[in-house]
C-alpha cells in the first residue's frame, strides 16, 4: 500500500506584519522546527556546508530585505520570534534555492498563462506545478493573510518562509519557475521568495511590474504577473538582464526551466521535454477553464520528464532528487486559487479564497 501524501498545513494571520510572521511561527512551530532540522540535513549532506554556514549564507541577504521592504522584514523578525528559531536559520529556509544553486544546478517546475480570450469565463489563468525534494510535503503550507498594513493575501509555501505562490485582495497574482542559464546568478542580489512577496504588496499590476524590475532576484528566474483585468507579464531574470514580454488577452503561453526571451543555453534536457509536451497540450486549447489548467498540470506523459513528476526512488540519494509538491490554478479577478495536496494525476484541488476559513493546527 502507498504511503498517504502528508496534509498541507493551512493557518489564518492576522494584524500588522510583525504579529503575522509571530502568529506564523507559533502556530506552525513544528513543521518549520523539521523544515529546519531537514536543511540543516540536507545541506552538509549535499551542498558540503554545516549550520554555521548556513547561517552566514542566508544571513547576507537580510540587508536586501530590509532595503526593499521594512514590513516584510519585520513578518521575518516577528516568524523568527514565534518559531523560537534564529533571524539566520529562518532566512536560510527562504534562501534554501540560492543556496543550493550555488553548487548544483536544479530545473523545477512549470507555469502557464491563460489569456481571457482563450478562457471559458474571459478571465485570464495562471497555472503552476512547484516541484522540490520529496521531504518538502511535510512542511507545505497554504496562508491567508488578514493585514492591518499591506493588502490581503493567500499564498502556498514552505512553513517558515513569509510566501511564495499567490495572489492579493487587489487580484495581483505570482508565480514562477527556475531557470538554467549560462551562470548559476543575475546582477541582483534579492531573494526571489522576498520578491514574490513584494509583488503581493502592491495594489496593481503596474506597482507589481516594478517590483520585478527594480529588486532583481540573485537566482535566475521566469517570473509570471496577472491582474484581475486579465492582463500578464512574463520577465526572465538571467545573465543577460532583465527581459520582459506582455502576455496577450488572446494567446496561451507557457515557460518550463529554459530562457524563451534570450538566447541563454539550458543544460536542462528535461525542460525542454515538458516544452514539447506543453505546446502539444495548450496548442488549440480554447474555452479553457481552471479544471483545464488543472488537467495540463496532471499530465504524466513522458514519465520521469512528464509535467507532473512523480518522484524517483533511484535518484534518492542525489541532490536533483525531485517530485511535484503540489499544482496551483490562480484566478486573478475570483481572487481564488486552487492546491493540490501532492501530485494533481492523484490528488484533487481544493479551492482558497479570501472567504476560506482555514482551522490553525492548534484550534
Amino acid at each position: 500500500m502507498s504511503k498517504a501524501t502528508p496534509r498541507i498545513f493551512t493557518a489564518e494571520l492576522k494584524g500588522n506584519s510583525r504579529e503575522r510572521g509571530f502568529q506564523h511561527g507559533r502556530i506552525l512551530k513544528a513543521p518549520i522546527c523539521h523544515a529546519v532540522n531537514f536543511y540543516r540535513e540536507f545541506f552538509a549532506e549535499h551542498v558540503g556546508i554545516d549550520s554555521q554556514e548556513m547561517r552566514r549564507r542566508a544571513s547576507r541577504f537580510i540587508e536586501s530585505t530590509a532595503r526593499i521592504s521594512g514590513l516584510l522584514m519585520s513578518e521575518y523578525e516577528g516568524l523568527a520570534e514565534g518559531s523560537g528559531q534564529t533571524l539566520e536559520d529562518i532566512f536560510a529556509l527562504s534562501a534554501r534555492y540560492e543556496i543550493t544553486y550555488e553548487t548544483v544546478k536544479l530545473g523545477e517546475c512549470s507555469n502557464v498563462f491563460v489569456g481571457p480570450k482563450r478562457s471559458a469565463d474571459g478571465r485570464a489563468l495562471l497555472g503552476m506545478n512547484w516541484e522540490w525534494r520529496p521531504e518538502v510535503l511535510d512542511f507545505r503550507a497554504v496562508l491567508i493573510s488578514r493585514c492591518d498594513d499591506l493588502p490581503d493575501h493567500i499564498v502556498v509555501t514552505e512553513c517558515g518562509q513569509p510566501g511564495k505562490y499567490g495572489v492579493n485582495e487587489h487580484g495581483v497574482a505570482s508565480i514562477e519557475s527556475g531557470l538554467g542559464c549560462s551562470q548559476a546568478t543575475s546582477d541582483g542580489d534579492a531573494l526571489f521568495v522576498v520578491v514574490l512577496r513584494h509583488v503581493l504588496a502592491q495594489s496593481d499590476l503596474t506597482s507589481a511590474a516594478r517590483v520585478i524590475r527594480e529588486h532583481l532576484s540573485e537566482a535566475t528566474i521566469s517570473f509570471f504577473l496577472a491582474d484581475g483585468s486579465g492582463c500578464g507579464i512574463n520577465y526572465e531574470i538571467s545573465p543577460t538582464g532583465v527581459a520582459e514580454r506582455q502576455l496577450g488577452l488572446d494567446e496561451v503561453y507557457w515557460h518550463t526551466n529554459h530562457c524563451l526571451l534570450t538566447e541563454e543555453p539550458c543544460s536542462f534536457e528535461d525542460s525542454f521535454v515538458r516544452a514539447e509536451r506543453w505546446r502539444e497540450l495548450t496548442g488549440a486549447a480554447d474555452g479553457v477553464t481552471w479544471q483545464t489548467v488543472g488537467r495540463w498540470l496532471a499530465d504524466t506523459e513522458n514519465g520521469p520528464n512528464a509535467i507532473c513528476k512523480a518522484p524517483n526512488p533511484a535518484l534518492s540519494h542525489t541532490t536533483t532528487w525531485l517530485q511535484t509538491l503540489c499544482s496551483i490554478v490562480i484566478d486573478p479577478y475570483q481572487r481564488a486559487l486552487w492546491v493540490s495536496n501532492g501530485l494533481s494525476s492523484q490528488n484533487p484541488y481544493v479551492r482558497f479564497d479570501f472567504d476560506s476559513r482555514c482551522p490553525n493546527p492548534d484550534n
